[in-house]
C-alpha cells in the first residue's frame, strides 16, 4: 500500500496545498492508483472510528477526502491528455 504521508504530510509537517498538488502531479500513474486505493481504505476506517467516537483527529477525514479528489482530478486530466 502507498504511504499517504508522502501525499498528505505527517509528523507535524503538513504540506501546503500547492505542495500536495505538486506531489500528486509528479507521481506516476501506478503510485496514484495505489494511493487512491489506500486513501479509500483509510477513509472507510476513519468513518468507522467517527461513528464509534474514537477519532484522535477529526480533520483527517477532510484531508483524506480532499486527497482522493486531487488524485481523481489528476487521473482524469491524464486520461483526457492521452485521448
Amino acid at each position: 500500500m502507498a504511504d499517504l504521508n508522502k501525499f498528505l504530510g505527517s509528523g507535524g509537517k503538513n504540506l501546503k496545498m500547492h505542495e500536495q498538488r505538486d506531489v500528486v502531479r509528479d507521481a506516476s500513474e501506478a503510485e496514484l492508483h495505489e494511493a487512491l486505493e489506500t486513501s479509500q481504505v483509510e477513509l472507510l476506517n476513519l468513518r468507522t472510528q467517527a461513528m464509534m467516537q474514537q477519532m484522535a483527529n477529526p480533520m483527517r477525514i477532510r484531508q483524506v477526502r480532499k486527497m482522493i479528489a486531487r488524485i481523481h482530478t489528476e487521473l482524469n486530466a491524464r486520461s483526457q491528455k492521452a485521448a
